[in-house]
């Protein structure tokens, strides 16, 4: 079935673009083309959406940590390079959390409890089970590139290296060779292996895969039902699932509407009646 889904996308998008540019990516013998690792690069680059906001209204969620399931929805505002502010609330109810995210601290309101607190990015490591900040986090909501482990600058994404398979690209930190001689050999130890999926022709990234194996994690995360925004396409969906050791979580995202560039955003505003917590003291 998710083969079929595959070829149905490819097939929408084929008649979008014309047959015509099929012969950029295909060989005669129906072959995905290699091309070389800066322009794949660049390509995907160029189809990001162009934006100084994003706004994912009334998702839908369901998050499962420890074996613990619950399910929720809420509203999702990215201010590009400046934040992210998320509200999340029970399927029939009032807000629970206001969650706002900028580059080096993280804001947590718990309407429940009362409770203001703070802290840095080791509270969404916790939880996702990978380290993750903000500049991380933005791409992977914007379907973007990025470098990891995080501090990693874009020159290091240009050596990433590339190969076809299954009639996608897979960019990657490692050379297939390589990661695949040190994996037969057990010498995995300190390697992070990082691995982007990209849809040929439309240049969207379809799948996203990290192992770190010296603390034995790894999450794996898939982008899936993309839409066209403001002439951009933009995944609708994003499923998360994570490990390390054996605790595992997995996260499954649903945006029932996005809008691009809105004048509209989620505010966060704290009460002075709140008990407030800073919870970077408790690591």
């Amino acid at each position: 079935m998710g083969r079929y889904k595959y070829f149905l996308l490819v097939g929408l998008m084929l008649s979008f673009f014309g047959c015509k540019s099929s012969q950029v990516f295909y060989n005669k013998n129906g072959q995905l083309k290699n091309i070389p690792d800066y322009k794949l690069i660049n390509s995907t680059e160029t189809k990001y959406i162009d934006c100084h906001s994003i706004f994912y209204k009334k998702f839908k969620a369901e998050f499962d940590f420890k074996g613990e399931s619950k399910s929720f929805k809420g509203n999702l505002y990215v201010l590009k390079d400046s934040s992210i502010v998320v509200s999340i609330n029970p399927l029939m109810g009032i807000e629970l959390l206001r969650v706002k995210l900028q580059p080096g601290k993280v804001e947590i309101i718990d309407r429940t409890k009362k409770v203001y607190s703070h802290g840095d990015y080791r509270i969404l490591w916790d939880k996702f089970l990978i380290e993750m900040d903000f500049y991380t986090l933005q791409s992977i909501l914007l379907n973007e590139l990025f470098a990891y482990p995080i501090g990693d600058n874009d020159k290091h994404l240009k050596r990433y290296k590339h190969y076809c398979s299954d009639n996608v690209y897979q960019l990657q930190s490692l050379k297939e060779g390589k990661f695949t001689r040190k994996y037969k050999k057990d010498k995995t130890t300190n390697i992070i292996y990082h691995q982007f999926s990209i849809l040929p022709e439309i240049f969207k990234i379809s799948k996203v895969y990290i192992k770190d194996f010296e603390v034995n994690s790894e999450i794996t995360i898939e982008y899936g039902k993309f839409i066209e925004v403001q002439s951009g396409l933009v995944p609708s969906t994003i499923l998360f699932n994570g490990q390390r050791g054996s605790d595992n979580f997995s996260l499954t995202i649903q945006f029932d509407h996005i809008d691009i560039n809105s004048q509209n955003s989620i505010g966060f505003k704290v009460s002075g009646k709140y008990k407030k917590v800073d919870l970077s003291n408790e690591h």
